[in-house]
């Protein structure tokens, strides 16, 4: 028994044509007097350049056959006489699977599974670049010369193939004239994508020097500032909408719908963006003063003077913890000159706070993501004073647990070996374990208030990291959100397919069964694939235990680095 993939909106007898390989696939059907003149009909279309793209993805179309429809078909759906031209087929030993022969402006195609959402390998470096963008894709691809990946192409095919057909038998007038009214069309969009990369390939390979200057600046300015990354993520965003108006090779679905997608999303991003930055400029203006208040209450009295008040609290002897008086007093004075320093600069900065919200406000109106960056900037220079004393107490903890370290391995009689990485037993002097003792003793008294103020500023920059994670946090939220794919997957599934199923249902007459290709939607799993890795990254960047562990072995808390985060969505 053979199978037959039929297309459940044809029923009409003719020639069938389609493919014969990797199964029978009717694509349509031609209704003339001989095969002869079917076969020449589709040896034209084959000819043309507008089918080359269709027949690299699923080979070359033919005649198959004629076709008979039998008006005693117990399905409701076509169950025509198919006599092959080379045999026959009759219909009571072949099994029809039914398919839908989507339309090219419905934007609805099938996939294998989540993975063959993703498209074959392209050849166009461009378009295989803007599909990295799409959150409704994974990363993997397929080839086309899978199997079943050919067969679902023809699916997908079916309709341009019929349409290019129709055009053919209509004459090529109308399709000059559909071709100019669609290049009409994008060609104002074209022009603007030409003249903007001819504009950034310009200043790239400029040698005027203040183009050097300032793309030198830019580049070395983005790695220490939020804004800046913002303003380069905000052009990429604009020159993925420019590169959605781009044209697709005929018959590719998956890359049409995939363009389009990426294409919508990225212009609902950026439009939520503009809306929410609006309403927060808004607000930013009416209550202008509360924001000047709330902005030297917490850079001025919580950053400065309370700091200052601990250190004066830990400098005598806190809940009858007697701490080495000397060594507290030269850490309380050191850490509050460093304040003081970093505050007498606060002050010259105090007159200006208010173009710094001007600023922040003309920030909002590119986008609450701009505001957002520049928030996590101001974070970053108004707190450098705690990053500062942080550093500091965190080399001298480091020192000290690391002298802590080498003291054991001397009372162990054992010492470190550095060529091969490993402790060996070693024999040691009177006078070597004489030193250790008087180091160790100097150690036991002095490590105590090493580790309060250490513990201080470590509380200070884990709470400083806090802040800032949660501001990368909405940023990536708002910059990378599938907004448009969720919306399309609610709306219509079969846009965003995940996978392929057949269906089966019984026949009107209850003696037999109709066998039909379905399209499972895309997971949620697969839609937010990219927003949770990036989520991963954050999570594991910042995770509790770990931040603990980098407390507790003295190492440097950081926040993390900007191109491991946006290295999941380029």
């Amino acid at each position: 028994m053979s199978s037959i993939f039929w297309p459940c909106d044809v029923a009409r007898s003719g020639f069938c044509y389609g493919w014969d390989h990797p199964a029978l696939c009717i694509a349509g059907v031609l209704e003339a007097e001989e095969d002869s003149h079917a076969e020449a009909l589709l040896q034209r279309v084959a000819r043309s350049a507008e089918t080359q793209a269709l027949i690299e993805i699923c080979g070359a179309p033919r005649v198959l056959g004629r076709c008979v429809l039998s008006p005693f078909a117990r399905s409701s759906y076509p169950q025509p006489d198919v006599d092959m031209l080379c045999g026959s087929s009759r219909a009571h030993s072949t099994t029809y699977i039914y398919y839908h022969r989507h339309d090219a402006n419905s934007l609805r195609f099938y996939a294998l599974d989540s993975d063959g959402t993703r498209l074959f390998e392209l050849q166009d470096e461009v378009l295989r670049w803007s599909l990295k963008h799409d959150f409704s894709h994974t990363t993997s691809l397929r080839s086309a010369s899978n199997t079943w990946q050919i067969l679902v192409n023809q699916w997908n095919s079916a309709k341009f193939l019929e349409q290019f057909i129709e055009h053919e038998q209509r004459g090529q007038t109308i399709d000059i004239q559909e071709h100019s009214a669609r290049f009409k069309e994008t060609s104002k969009f074209t022009a603007i994508y030409e003249k903007f990369y001819c504009t950034i390939d310009a200043i790239e390979s400029s040698t005027n020097l203040f183009w050097r200057v300032t793309s030198f600046v830019f580049v070395y300015s983005r790695e220490f500032s939020i804004a800046v990354q913002q303003i380069e993520s905000r052009a990429r965003k604009l020159r993925r909408l420019l590169r959605g108006v781009q044209p697709v090779p005929n018959g590719d679905m998956r890359l049409k719908s995939s363009q389009y997608i990426e294409f919508y999303n990225t212009l609902w991003i950026i439009l939520n963006d503009l809306i929410i930055g609006i309403a927060l400029r808004q607000i930013l203006r009416q209550d202008r003063q509360a924001f000047l208040h709330l902005f030297k209450l917490v850079f001025e009295d919580k950053a400065v003077h309370e700091i200052r008040q601990i250190l004066l609290w830990l400098d005598s002897w806190p809940a009858g913890l007697k701490l080495n008086t000397e060594l507290s007093r030269f850490y309380s004075h050191s850490f509050m000159g460093l304040i003081a320093l970093w505050n007498r600069g606060f002050r010259t900065v105090i007159p200006l706070i208010p173009m710094l919200l001007g600023a922040l406000e003309l920030g909002s109106a590119f986008g609450v993501t701009m505001a957002l960056a520049m928030v996590c900037d101001l974070v970053c220079v108004f707190m450098a004073h705690v990053q500062l004393c942080y550093l500091v107490s965190v080399t001298v903890y480091g020192h000290l647990l690391r002298l802590a370290a080498s003291l054991w391995n001397l009372f162990r009689g054992r010492r470190h070996n550095v060529l091969r990485n490993r402790t060996d037993p070693w024999d040691y002097d009177v006078d070597q374990l004489l030193l250790g003792t008087i180091l160790f003793t100097l150690i036991a008294y002095l490590f105590p208030t090493v580790l309060v103020y250490y513990i201080l500023f470590a509380t200070m920059r884990v709470s400083t990291i806090l802040v800032y994670a949660s501001l990368e946090t909405a940023l990536a939220f708002m910059n990378y959100f599938p907004l448009f794919a969720l919306m399309l997957r609610v709306k219509d599934p079969q846009r965003l397919p995940g996978g392929i199923y057949m269906r089966v249902e019984p026949t009107n007459s209850g003696n037999g069964v109709d066998v039909f290709v379905e399209s499972h939607p895309l997971p949620f799993a697969v839609t937010f694939s990219q927003y949770v890795e990036l989520w991963k990254r954050l999570a594991k960047h910042y995770q509790p235990f770990r931040l603990v562990w980098y407390v507790v072995s003295g190492r440097v808390l950081d926040t993390i680095p900007r191109t491991y985060v946006h290295s999941t969505t380029r």
